[in-house]
């Protein structure tokens, strides 16, 4: 026993000998050689951040396109971390989600605001000094929420020979909490949007000295794992908070069944919950139902009414012929279940059949004569301003009425005096491109935005052009970009080339020249 403590005891003075061996030309040719590994670079090159929800974004991304969005502009504040504890940029991984779920369709498009200009508030008046146009919507939130060790265990055990020597082994397991909370408001009154909400939190297990860990995420009752890396688990793990924070707020807000992007169901009870939620909310403001179910019908191809709010009868024909193609009853009930079972449908191909219903239908035949008949006349449209000529002086408000022969499609463009282009109808503030015949347009009536001519004595241009049908979602993405966004393209002639090839046939158009003194 004596010896092996004496054996114990002349370890440390062997290490002290044996250090002093190394020569001062060893240090450094081995900070050189880490010097020049170092100086190489990582051998991995840099990889895309993938997580749970990166298809989810995609399929919102298509969602988008089958139920026709589009022109939604929101302003995003910074998305602070109120616990202080997680060092990452909230507020651009929410951009780089937007912006990965509007790829195809363009139906979002996101302004970003910083904290160097204060909150939305200060946004909105420097938009007011600035341009004629605000975006509609907001988006406000925080990480809200950061419990570190809920649960923690520890296991281990060792031995030691004070003060010489000691040999242990350690097992440690804890979990933390992160969570998040965001919603979108109104910019016109800053009050959030009833049910656009999205709070989230996530489960983080370390295990071991931290070397390995693994996120846990639950919604519409499925589990979501990911494995996160030492360095980078609660970033990483916040990143996937937002994505589903960005899916869940902008389905609410435009009513797609992003649940279907989740691996949810109409079978689940929080699906069940929301979507009588959006049936029941849809009666709060006067002809909002009804202009949902004008609208998505059109989408459909079997209605050509204007999108007013009034039901009439060419919609209570397209209702029927839908149920029908959903296998549903046939009648014209906009009830409940109807409405779930629209939700849930793939109308890409459910909507040829229920063409095919409604070209069956009573007196269909004779209403399609009576288009066609009416079709053969050419296409004709008219511009002109209110005040009865082109001539205005410095930043005066332009007001114009448009006017198609028959009903039409029309789409309007403005060149301004530095020769970009905008689409300012339609537009955010009123959707449907349809113009009746019998009423015309006038622009900006009673939409939320102006036109002004410029303060620079110089020209401007102004051009609408009219089509039987939306052509829209033919557009490129040079031209069919968001409302009052500069376009890619130089010309209003490169403009109406892209209807033009979008229709088969020559547009309607109409011009009109702003001449400022």
């Amino acid at each position: 026993m004596l010896r092996k403590v004496r054996m114990i005891l002349a370890l440390p003075l062997m290490l002290m000998a044996s250090a002093c061996v190394t020569t001062e030309d060893s240090v450094k040719k081995e900070a050189a050689d880490v010097t020049e590994k170092i100086r190489k670079g990582p051998e991995q090159a840099p990889l895309r951040t993938i997580t749970n929800f990166t298809d989810s974004l995609r399929c919102m991304d298509n969602l988008y396109m089958m139920y026709g969005i589009r022109d939604v502009v929101v302003i995003s504040e910074d998305l602070e971390d109120k616990t202080k504890k997680v060092s990452a940029g909230t507020k651009d991984m929410m951009i780089a989600a937007i912006s990965n779920m509007s790829r195809r369709s363009r139906a979002i498009r996101v302004i970003a605001y910083g904290s160097d200009s204060g909150n939305v508030i200060g946004i909105i008046k420097e938009m007011e000094r600035k341009v004629t146009v605000m975006p509609q919507f907001g988006i406000r939130g925080s990480v809200s929420q950061l419990d570190e060790n809920v649960a923690k265990k520890v296991e281990g055990g060792g031995i030691a020979i004070e003060p010489f020597i000691g040999i242990g082994r350690a097992a440690v397991a804890s979990t933390t909490i992160l969570g998040i909370d965001m919603e979108i408001l109104r910019t016109e009154d800053l009050s959030i949007m009833p049910g656009v909400t999205s709070s989230n939190s996530v489960s983080i297990f370390r295990s071991g000295a931290g070397l390995e860990a693994e996120a846990g995420y639950k919604k519409f009752g499925i589990n979501y794992q990911q494995n996160l890396s030492k360095n980078e688990g609660t970033a990483q793990a916040l990143r996937t908070l937002v994505e589903l924070a960005a899916v869940e707020l902008f389905g609410r807000l435009t009513k797609v069944p992003y649940w279907l992007c989740l691996n949810g169901s109409t079978n689940d009870e929080a699906v069940k919950v929301e979507i009588g939620d959006w049936y029941t909310g849809m009666f709060a403001e006067a002809g909002e139902f009804v202009g949902y179910w004008q609208m998505q019908m059109r989408l459909r191809g079997l209605y050509q009414g204007e999108v007013n709010g009034v039901p009439d009868e060419n919609l209570t024909k397209a209702i029927m012929a839908y149920r029908e193609g959903l296998g549903m009853e046939k009648n014209a009930k906009l009830d409940l279940s109807f409405f779930t079972a629209y939700l849930n449908a793939n109308h890409y191909e459910t909507a040829p059949k229920a063409q095919e219903a409604l070209a069956r239908a009573p007196a269909a035949a004779a209403a399609a004569a009576a288009k066609s008949a009416a079709d053969k006349a050419p296409m004709s449209l008219k511009i002109a301003s209110s005040k009865g000529n082109n001539l205005f002086v410095k930043g005066e408000e332009i007001k114009l009425s448009v006017l198609p022969n028959k009903d039409a499609y029309v789409y309007c463009f403005m060149q301004d005096e530095t020769k970009a282009i905008q689409r300012f109808f339609p537009n955010r503030f009123h959707k449907d491109s349809l113009v009746a015949g019998a009423k015309g347009l006038d622009l900006p009536g009673t939409q939320k935005f102006k036109i002004n001519a410029n303060t620079k004595g110089l020209q401007e241009h102004i051009a609408c052009y009219a089509a039987a049908r939306d052509v829209f979602a033919e557009l490129p993405p040079s031209v069919g970009a968001g409302d009052f966004e500069t376009l890619s393209v130089k010309s209003l002639t490169e403009v109406k080339a892209a209807f033009d090839k979008a229709t088969g046939q020559a547009v309607a158009a109409a011009n009109f020249t702003v001449r400022v003194r």
